[in-house]
């Protein structure tokens, strides 16, 4: 077979079929049933209901607790957002223990599984508060502060709202913290386990830490209140 010959095939194909070059294109569609064939409905609709929200809709405790995440560079509107999730989280209901984030052995497990999530999420919204707060505070009132007295006051009012708002959390933190410890096993949640064990030790007081950032900004404030009086 010559070059030439090859080349006449696919205009001889066209020639032959036309119909089935213009054919229509369209999408096909899945009709909605003998009732009412009219309408059609999509694909997607095809799929259980009930499976295609727990797959794609967070619906427990957990899968919000999956969507929190902070990225390495991260604003103030980043951390809003995992606040958010992390609060929906506190009023949804647990998965199934089968389905947990650790594999649970027992009821008692699963009972301090319950508290020690709990536990560090409301850890993980109170240091979400103390970061939006930091962001407001100031290290120190320095000598030419005056100029911008307002807008400091501001912003320490700011920084003392998201410091009062993180000390609740803190507190439910140490009351889940205190139950957990109650029970006798050591969950696969290491890293919770170390934090409930620094809490019910003392090592970790964010009460305290709260406590100090208040007391500096009032120090702060009458700082540049004085400062303010003498220029």
């Amino acid at each position: 077979m010559k070059l030439t010959d090859i080349k006449i095939i696919p205009l001889m194909i066209l020639l032959i079929f036309p119909a089935a070059i213009s054919a229509e294109d369209y999408q096909y569609q899945y009709f909605a049933g003998e009732k009412d064939e009219s309408k059609y409905l999509p694909f997607s609709d095809y799929i259980i209901r009930n499976r295609l929200h727990n797959d794609t809709v967070p619906h427990f405790l957990e899968d919000y607790y999956v969507l929190y995440g902070l990225k390495q560079h991260y604003n103030e509107n980043t951390i809003r957002i995992n606040i958010g999730y992390l609060e929906t989280a506190l009023k949804c209901n647990f998965r199934f223990p089968s389905q947990a984030l650790v594999k649970i052995r027992s009821d008692k497990e699963y009972h301090k599984y319950r508290n020690l999530m709990f536990m560090h999420i409301n850890l993980l919204i109170m240091r979400g508060h103390m970061t939006i707060a930091s962001r407001y505070d100031r290290i120190e009132v320095k000598f030419y502060d005056p100029v911008f007295s307002k807008e400091i006051n501001e912003s320490l009012d700011i920084a003392d709202k998201y410091y009062r708002e993180a000390l609740p959390f803190w507190q439910e933190a140490r009351k889940y913290s205190r139950e957990a410890g109650r029970i006798k096993i050591t969950t696969n949640l290491s890293f919770m386990e170390s934090e409930r064990f620094s809490i019910n030790n003392g090592n970790l007081n964010f009460e305290k830490i709260i406590n100090t950032h208040l007391k500096n900004i009032e120090k702060k404030r009458s700082k540049l209140a004085a400062s303010t009086a003498v220029k």
